[in-house]
């Protein structure tokens, strides 16, 4: 764990002890060691910290190359381990640093969304949440953010973390890759949304 990333962690997690009531669901299922993809909804700017404070282990997001473009969240997202993509342009950089992420064992993080949606439901995935399972060949473990209307402190934060979604059973050597991407981006996308309909 990135020395920046331990102490965010030991800010975080008391303040939202004190100002933000979260109730989090499913943290049996979160695994223990081993590398996966964890796949939420985007709600807000504050999701990386719910999740960070939630997660013992370090999580390596993926996040829009535009954040990198601001010199204190370039400096503060790279503290923590966080690297860009560029959305939209097949982005073969990143792909690979996932790649090397999860070959080693660790957390990637992704929005598969690919932006934040404030209110309602979650949106079906972009492809390439497809593509990233398939080059790293990765476990998924979907998780909803669920709160009524917009991110405000003391409003209530439901988190649920769903069973961990193996990767052979995502894909089948008789489909093919157009279909097994298909059958990758409509399971993510059920999965959360099943998730986020429990709401709290």
């Amino acid at each position: 764990m990135k020395p920046f990333y331990r102490f965010a962690r030991t800010v975080i997690y008391p303040f939202f002890l004190i100002f933000q009531p979260v109730k989090v669901i499913g943290k049996e299922n979160i695994p223990n060691q081993d590398a996966f993809i964890l796949c939420s909804n985007h709600t807000s700017m504050t999701d990386p910290f719910f999740t960070i404070a939630i997660f013992a282990r370090q999580i390596y997001f993926m996040a829009k190359a535009e954040l990198f473009k601001i010199g204190i969240f370039r400096a503060v997202l790279n503290a923590v381990g966080t690297f860009a993509v560029d959305r939209g342009k097949g982005d073969m950089s990143a792909i690979n640093q996932a790649q090397n992420l999860i070959k080693e064992g660790k957390i990637l993080g992704i929005y598969p969304e690919g932006t934040r949606h404030v209110e309602g439901p979650p949106h079906k995935a972009k492809s390439g949440i497809a593509y990233i399972a398939m080059d790293t060949k990765a476990d998924i473990l979907p998780m909803s953010i669920y709160r009524e209307g917009k991110y405000n402190l003391f409003k209530k934060t439901t988190i649920r973390i769903g069973k961990l979604i193996k990767y052979d059973d995502l894909v089948s050597e008789d489909a093919s890759v157009r279909a097994n991407m298909k059958n990758i981006v409509d399971t993510v996308t059920k999965e959360i949304t099943n998730l986020w309909e429990m709401k709290h």
